[in-house]
């Protein structure tokens, strides 16, 4: 099963986190207020299902190519543990399409996929059914099994077959509904004589499933939402590109960025675009094209072994309006004017989809090399395959190709190519107007789930700095800048000249291919205004790919970014010498330690775990709009599925469920099970509390336990930790220059982009992530910016430690603010910290790691932590003391020497 990504853990921790909230405050209001201020800044305010305003109810939104299945699949198994508690649910997927749900059903059943490997992994046994298969769904399986009923939405209505089905009286789902208290069943539908109705949506309304939403965009409307309140879900947990923001808004708990997806190599960006104003042109040029990146995959197999096939997209028009180009004519034009064999082209349409005869159409031995649609590729077709998008309809419109688009997107196996031709998506489009066309690609990213503030840098009309264009001989890309006099280009070398087009009517400037440096000096040479120079740079930007939006005012290397210039960035990790090998210092060489609960004290006070409950009674009983009593939500829930086993329930079975639910990892199943034991038996001969009330407050009991465990745990790590801060340490912390973490140019993954009005001018990346606009934080940064002594400096990325650097604490990594490379060589580290903060325990161990950090280097790195707005004693840490020698002289001195700080 494939590891997951940094930004799908990131995202998965945020929804685990309020799932644990949900249940620390019995309400997901509050909780998702609580939990969007954290990450956001400000807490967004919740809007609950009409009829389920007591139900967790959240989106994750990730962009087309982000891996959504995969995450669902694993937000089933948190749902259950954090919000459920339990060991097994039921659970109803919801997809927007028949294909989809074909699609899904069959990963969900292969036992050797991953998304069925991440829900055994968690879950253990798994039944997956469709409609049909669930209206004979067995009791035992479900008391027994998680059960995974996928389906469409409209599945469910009742003008539906299949929906009808759903609501009526089945006599084989019976015996779901026998043994169960009053309260359990009154909020099922019955008859008119008052007996139970034995429906599929009773079993669903009785067990109160988690509900996956896939592409909850398509589910919007009052009617999906009262239809998903029927079934009295437990949660409903949406997953999606393109969240609905103004009709039925979707609770976003949390988003995932462009930057993130391209940093964890999962898509092709940018989208590299051509247009022409002739369809037959265009395709010519796409050809063209997608034969050259077939030879540059056959290279890269011989280097790399991995097979690729770059597949073309063809969009058609429908078969209606004045001579429409249709599949009909595509296919026509591809046999007898392009002599593409016939078995290399697929219609993939409404009408006919020749691509349900193809088992596999990523194996060697399938020749598909085109594939002919209208709009029937939109969902629930993915294949990395895909490489080139050609649009033949004249597209000024996001509607026109934006889910077509993001069936490029997709990077094969997830890994980036040696070659760089083969990291990039391609779009043709017919068009007569460069920015329209740019824009509606554009809206298509956006439509796709990207940040709009993110796509003008995702849209390249030439190859980017530094790669050999793909389409040499070929496809020369050309841009064009309107000027506001007309230049004298009579003097230009004959280099240049040939690459220029000059239309003094228009007075519009294009260029073809990628600009020099040489020819963009000497055309700067002849703009005659600072307005003429502006559009230069323009286009020289666009003929390098970079973004066309807000372009820089002056010429000269210092537009460009240290990243767009491929400068290396590196900075020494606080590393651990063992033997003679370095390797960084993380949390391994300490939790390696071996501790165990065999001597730890396993009672619970009083204080630690109450025989009364307190404050936990308060809201639970309400009045509605109607003046009905009702009960909250999750309070009622956990006492509905505890309603048929609180009476089985044996102390053993208690020790076996906390022992599921509390994390060990570094522990052993028996010492834990021993501890809690004894606790168990501490709470009853020691304090005199009943089995039946320890069932019943297992969350509770579970959450004290946990604590317990972890006091111990942290203990252990921290004697191990302090050990190995010491410079007698027999495997001792070092900084040296072997040992370094490097910023990648080409990925910065930040979750939010920079939006504020200040235009920073010494940032390593184009782009600065994950920073406000306003606060102490940002003047922090200004105040960095502006120092003489800083060449540029990095707005280091909270929890990516493949893209950021970091400093190994007790308990977690250490991600500073911002990084910097001065011009003398040194690395200046800062972190900026409120007054209010500075001095609590938290602070203080980040600023004696950074000071150690600096002491083993021998003060070649240097560490600040300013208090509030003290900004000047980063000025003063540059200009202290400095020291020549370069992190250690390791020809002469031990590296186990150190100066002042913690060493």
């Amino acid at each position: 099963m494939p590891d997951l990504k940094t930004y799908q853990h990131a995202a998965l921790e945020t929804l685990s986190e309020y799932f644990r909230e949900c249940t620390r405050t019995n309400d997901p209001d509050t909780a998702f207020y609580t939990l969007t201020k954290q990450k956001f800044g400000q807490g967004i305010p919740y809007r609950p299902i009409k009829g389920m305003e007591g139900m967790p109810y959240v989106c994750v939104r990730v962009p087309t190519g982000g891996g959504k299945t995969v995450m669902a699949c694993h937000a089933i198994g948190l749902a259950t543990r954090e919000l459920l508690h339990a060991t097994r649910s039921f659970v109803l997927w919801l997809v927007p399409s028949n294909a989809i749900r074909e699609q899904t059903i069959a990963a969900l059943k292969d036992r050797q996929h991953f998304y069925r490997q991440a829900l055994n992994s968690a879950l253990g046994s798994i039944t997956v059914l469709d409609i049909g298969e669930a209206l004979y769904l067995s009791r035992p399986t479900l008391d027994t099994e998680t059960v995974i009923i996928v389906s469409t939405l409209q599945a469910f209505r009742v003008e539906d077959t299949d929906g009808r089905k759903v609501y009526e009286s089945n006599g084989a789902l019976m015996e779901h509904f026998i043994g169960w208290p009053a309260e359990a069943t009154q909020h099922l539908e019955t008859l008119e004589n008052g007996e139970i109705v034995y429906s599929l949506a009773n079993v669903l309304r009785l067990r109160s499933p988690i509900v996956i939403v896939d592409e909850a965009h398509n589910a919007r409307t009052e009617l999906s939402f009262e239809t998903l309140a029927r079934f009295r879900p437990a949660c409903v947990l949406e997953f999606t590109a393109t969240p609905d923001t103004e009709h039925n808004p979707s609770n976003v708990l949390h988003t995932v960025s462009a930057a993130e997806l391209k940093a964890e190599e999962m898509i092709k960006l940018p989208v590299q675009f051509h247009r022409r104003d002739n369809w037959q042109e265009l395709l010519t040029d796409a050809i063209a094209a997608r034969d050259q990146l077939e030879q540059a995959a056959r290279l890269e197999q011989q280097t790399t072994g991995e097979y690729l096939r770059p597949i073309m997209l063809i969009q058609a028009q429908a078969r209606r309006g004045p001579a429409p180009i249709t599949v009909e004519t595509v296919r026509e034009t591809l046999i007898n004017d392009h002599h593409i064999p016939a078995e290399q082209i697929k219609e993939a349409t409404g009408e006919n989809n020749e691509l349900y005869d193809i088992p596999d159409i990523k194996t060697a031995n399938c020749p598909v090399r085109f594939i002919i649609t209208v709009q029937a590729l939109r969902e629930g077709w993915d294949c990395p395959f895909a490489y080139v998008l050609c649009s033949v309809a004249e597209l000024r419109a996001s509607t026109a190709v934006e889910q077509i688009l993001g069936r490029v997107l997709r990077m094969p196996n997830a890994k980036r190519k040696g070659r760089p031709e083969l990291n990039r998506a391609y779009a043709f489009a017919t068009s007569s107007s460069f920015e329209e066309t740019a824009k509606a690609l554009k809206d298509a990213l956006v439509d796709s789930g990207f940040n709009r503030l993110e796509v003008n840098d995702l849209i390249a009309v030439a190859p980017l700095p530094g790669d050999t264009p793909p389409m040499i001989g070929l496809w020369q890309p050309s841009a064009t800048a309107t000027l506001a006099t007309v230049p004298d280009l009579s003097y230009l070398p004959p280099t240049t000249a040939g690459k220029v087009l000059f239309d003094r009517e228009a007075r519009t400037l294009t260029f073809t291919g990628p600009m020099t440096e040489d020819d963009r000096l000497v055309l700067a040479s002849q703009m005659n205004t600072p307005a003429d120079q502006a559009a230069l740079e323009n286009l020289y930007r666009q003929s390098r790919g970079f973004s066309i939006s807000n372009p820089p005012q002056t010429l000269g290397n210092a537009t460009r970014t240290p990243a767009e210039h491929g400068e290396a960035f590196a900075v020494p990790l606080l590393s651990i010498k063992q033997g003679e090998l370095f390797e960084p210092f993380e949390d391994t060489h300490f939790r390696e330690e071996l501790w165990d609960l065999s001597e730890a004290d396993a009672a619970l006070s009083e204080t630690e775990f109450e025989s009364e409950r307190h404050g936990g009674q308060a809201g639970l009983v309400d009045v509605n709009e109607q003046g009905k009593v009702v009960v909250n939500f999750l309070e009622d829930l956990r006492a509905r599925q505890m309603a048929l086993s609180l009476d089985r329930w044996t102390a053993g079975d208690l020790i076996h469920w906390l022992e599921f639910h509390i994390p060990h990892i570094d522990l052993e199943t028996e010492d834990v099970g021993r501890f809690l034991q004894r606790m168990i038996r501490s709470l009853m001969d020691g304090r005199g509390l009943t089995l039946e009330f320890l069932v019943h407050n297992k969350i509770r009991l579970r959450a004290a336990a946990e604590r317990k465990i972890d006091s111990d745990r942290k203990n252990a790590h921290q004697k191990a930790f302090s050990h190995l801060l010491l410079p007698d340490s027999t495997t001792p912390l070092v900084v040296t220059p072997d040992i370094c973490f490097s910023y990648d140019p080409n990925a910065y993954p930040y979750n939010t982009l920079y939006r504020g009005a200040y235009k920073f001018n010494r940032h390593y990346y184009p782009h600065i992530g994950d920073l406000k606009g306003d606060g102490e934080e940002f003047e922090c940064a200004q105040f960095i910016d502006q120092l003489p002594e800083v060449e540029f400096w990095v707005r280091n990325i909270e929890r990516k430690p493949q893209h950021s650097f970091w400093i190994q604490t007790s308990t977690d990594r250490f991600f500073p603010d911002f990084v910097c490379k001065l011009k003398d060589e040194r690395i200046l580290v800062v972190e900026y910290k409120g007054a209010d903060r500075w001095s609590n325990d938290d602070s203080k161990e980040k600023r004696d790691l950074g000071e150690l950090w600096e002491a083993r280097s021998h003060s070649r790195c240097l560490f600040v932590m300013p208090k509030g707005k003290d900004f000047p004693s980063i000025r003063q840490k540059i200009q202290g003391k400095r020291e020549p020698r370069f992190y250690q002289d390791r020809e002469s001195k031990s590296p186990n020497r150190t100066t002042g700080g913690l060493a």
